[in-house]
């Protein structure tokens, strides 16, 4: 290889390592791609098979993997970044192979139907695959099962990660027409996009490698892709609409008061952080603070010119990322403590205290390489005692429950470990 191929593939593997950063898939994939047909090696093809998971083409993704694997590593003169590939395509392999789905196709046919033809989303695969499962991406699947004569209505089936469905074919015969034999090698397309290996390493639908340095052998050293990281410190903050509801109990024994009379709903804002370990699982703190507005005074117990509430809450969490490298499902679990105060034309302010917990959904959204969007809802519950009430106090008085529901979107940094 002339050097200025060496340096053509070393450049096309640094353009798609920055978009692969910015979570730009499609483009790294290309670049990546281009870099392997110019020089083939296995970091290529690990960053290739990282970019077909990230888009969900994880038979593709997992087709990669193998093929780094079986990269013949001998000699003393092979670069400690392409044994650093290995390793880690290894690794993701485990991660990735249980995510892809899997299709069992079963037909039920006459005796006088022979050479059964399968088409799956189109296309020609064998129908020595019938009765197997059969790897296929994520998605809505069109599968059709036909022999001279016969055929049954086409199916559509919609499969999801780590999941494996059966779809029954029964074959009728069709009366006054023939359907043409299969021929003997009427066997792939759509069976191999779900169960052909991804293109050999030479292919354009194999999986890249950059060349860098000069190694000692002469050979291109290539820098080692990274380690998708299976934990991160998060540090950011949110911004959202809270609405109060419930009951606080009334100061020396007056009965109650309707907390929507105090305000109808703020502006809430607060701090966020915490760390995302073992992958999926995250684990944090909150400190939110909400001002409320359009209060009815005219409903307290005592009417008063004015009328103005607030509310505190410091709160940990503990929560499930489905996929931190995808938008995905977002789920917490929270437990903490709130304040509420509010304040009447010309009297200090009565504050009230509970215990609290809470539960929170969103939808996880990476963008821009380090930064992390999370538009979610939550709700906080909890019981409020008299003001000021001593522990004996609190326990003979019948407390009153509240709620507290947010919808906001947190902003977070992403660094990983």
């Amino acid at each position: 290889m002339s050097e200025a191929e060496r340096a053509a593939a070393r450049e096309l593997f640094r353009q798609g390592d920055e978009l692969q950063r910015a979570s730009k898939f499609v483009e790294a994939l290309d670049k990546f791609q281009r870099a392997q047909q110019v020089h083939a090696a296995p970091t290529n093809l690990l960053r290739i098979a990282e970019c077909y998971a990230a888009i969900g083409r994880l038979v593709e993704s997992a087709e990669a993997y193998r093929a780094v694997l079986r990269t013949p590593l001998s000699g003393g003169s092979i670069p400690p970044a392409f044994q650093a590939a290995v390793d880690q395509a290894r690794a993701e392999l485990e991660q990735v192979a249980p995510r892809v789905p899997k299709l069992v196709v079963e037909v039920q046919a006459p005796a006088g139907a022979g050479n059964l033809q399968l088409q799956i989303d189109g296309q020609n695969a064998s129908a020595a695959l019938i009765g197997e499962p059969i790897s296929l991406d994520p998605g809505t699947h069109k599968v059709l099962v036909s022999a001279a004569g016969f055929s049954a209505p086409e199916e559509q089936v919609e499969l999801k990660e780590q999941q494996t469905r059966t779809v029954s074919f029964s074959l009728k015969a069709i009366p006054g027409a023939t359907v043409a034999p299969a021929t003997d090698g009427a066997a792939t397309a759509g069976a191999t996009a779900a169960t052909a290996p991804a293109a050999a390493a030479t292919g354009p639908a194999a999986a890249p490698t950059p060349p860098a340095a000069t190694g000692a052998g002469g050979e291109a050293a290539v820098a080692p892709a990274p380690k998708r990281s299976r934990s991160s410190l998060l540090v950011g903050a949110h911004l959202g609409f809270e609405i109060p509801s419930g009951k606080l109990p009334g100061v020396a024994g007056e009965g109650t008061i309707d907390i929507s009379s105090l305000g109808a709903g703020g502006l809430a804002y607060g701090l966020d952080g915490g760390l995302r370990f073992a992958g999926p699982w995250f684990v944090g703190a909150t400190l939110e603070h909400a001002q409320f507005g359009g209060a009815n005074a005219s409903k307290l117990p005592m009417p008063v010119l004015r009328v103005s509430s607030n509310t505190s809450l410091l709160a940990v969490v503990l929560g499930i990322i489905v996929n931190p490298d995808r938008p995905s499902l977002y789920a917490e679990l929270g437990v903490g403590g709130r304040w509420f105060g509010y304040s009447e034309s010309g009297h200090p302010e009565t504050g009230y205290f509970s215990g609290e917990v809470a539960l929170g959904a969103g939808v996880w959204l990476p963008f821009g390489g380090v930064w992390r969007a999370l538009p979610k809802i939550t709700g906080g519950f909890g019981a409020f005692s008299p003001p000021g009430a001593s522990a004996a106090e609190s326990a003979a008085s019948s407390s009153q429950t509240y709620g507290f529901v947010m919808l906001g979107l947190t902003g977070f940094y992403n660094a990983d470990l």
